[in-house]
């Protein structure tokens, strides 16, 4: 087999992961909008893969579920069949985990072995399953911290696990980038610009920065608190920003300050993205480039307005998982500009 059919399989390989981790956002978000992620009460790694076969499998589960604080402080009135759809939804998130975690690994072992890989990009995957790895421990230590006396999972683990999702689909897509532009042999486009290169980056750490304090707005509930845009009732800075102490804990653990900040974040993102656009415009970059910058300012505003509706809905629970999949596609887009920088062609 010649080396372009061996780079279009890898490429294949590699978009098909990027795919499969986007579904795993996606049935996370919905785990988490459906309160189903304390269901399982239980991590085993390899007997969790089977799901109850009968009625008597479902009640031991759910007699093990009565034991724990979300029933007894949520839903002390759920029923069997109610538990059951918390369980399945809860049960498909943890399943496609290890379904992402085999679909890497054994490839990578044959491409690696018949030296589908180049040895100086294998360090890049191996790094990627070590994240894969870390992702299903940190989940499990996730929804630990629910099953304790207080039914809500910490929203600073729910945020760093929310966020390695991102940076593992992101490593991803770079190398899927990589090996496209192989496998069609496209000659690069190298950003030399350096002011763009740093913007266009700088604008990638906000977006998984606001992508983190989405993660603590969902686990705190934030959404709820204040369901006006643009003023937080009727100021723009809440009243109530300061209310802990000391101060500085606000930013972290307060509903009302973490729905602010996440707010900031975003207009911040869209502003910087609305310069960067500008920018391109001024300076004598290569027209592509302009294009991809009109498409993430496009996205950026879309997901802007996504954000503002599910602030308004309530978080309605379609408005608020078609908010978390914005945030991935805004960032792919990023990414997709970021791989013409010059340290990331390399």
């Amino acid at each position: 087999m010649n080396n372009n059919k061996k780079t279009g399989i890898v490429y294949l390989w590699l978009l098909t992961s990027c795919f499969l981790v986007f579904i795993m956002v996606f049935i996370g978000g919905l785990t988490r909008l459906t309160d189903s992620g304390l269901s399982m009460v239980e991590w085993n790694l390899i007997s969790g893969i089977l799901p109850p076969l009968n009625e008597n499998n479902w009640i031991i589960l759910f007699e093990k579920y009565k034991q724990f604080p979300e029933f007894k402080i949520i839903n002390p009135n759920i029923n069997l069949d109610e538990f059951k759809f918390i369980f399945w939804m809860e049960y498909i998130h943890r399943v496609w985990g290890r379904i992402i975690f085999l679909f890497f690994l054994i490839p990578l072992i044959f491409f690696i072995r018949k030296k589908y890989i180049q040895k100086k990009l294998q360090k890049h995957f191996f790094i990627i399953l070590i994240l894969i790895m870390l992702q299903g421990l940190f989940g499990w230590y996730m929804v630990q911290s629910g099953l304790v006396e207080k039914p809500d999972v910490s929203h600073y683990r729910l945020s760093v696990h929310l966020t390695i999702a991102f940076i593992i689909y992101g490593y991803l897509l770079l190398l899927t980038f990589y090996f496209y532009d192989i496998k069609k042999n496209k000659k690069k486009i190298i950003i030399k610009n350096k002011n763009f290169s740093f913007f266009i980056f700088l604008c990638s750490c906000l977006i998984l920065l606001t992508v983190f304090s989405g993660g603590m707005v969902a686990g705190l509930d934030a959404g709820l608190v204040y369901n006006t845009f643009p003023l937080m009732g009727e100021k723009f800075f809440p009243t109530d920003f300061f209310d802990l102490d000391p101060n500085f804990i606000n930013f972290f653990e307060n509903p009302v300050s973490v729905q602010f900040d996440h707010r900031i974040l975003g207009i911040s993102t869209a502003l910087l993205t609305f310069y960067i656009w500008f920018y391109s415009r001024k300076k004598n970059l290569q027209n592509k480039i302009k294009k991809k910058v009109s498409i993430l300012l496009t996205v950026v505003l879309i997901q802007i307005s996504l954000g503002i509706a599910t602030l308004l809905s309530y978080v309605a629970t379609p408005i608020a998982i078609t908010h978390q999949l914005g945030a991935l596609i805004v960032f792919s887009i990023s990414l997709w500009i970021i791989k013409d920088l010059p340290f990331v062609s390399k």
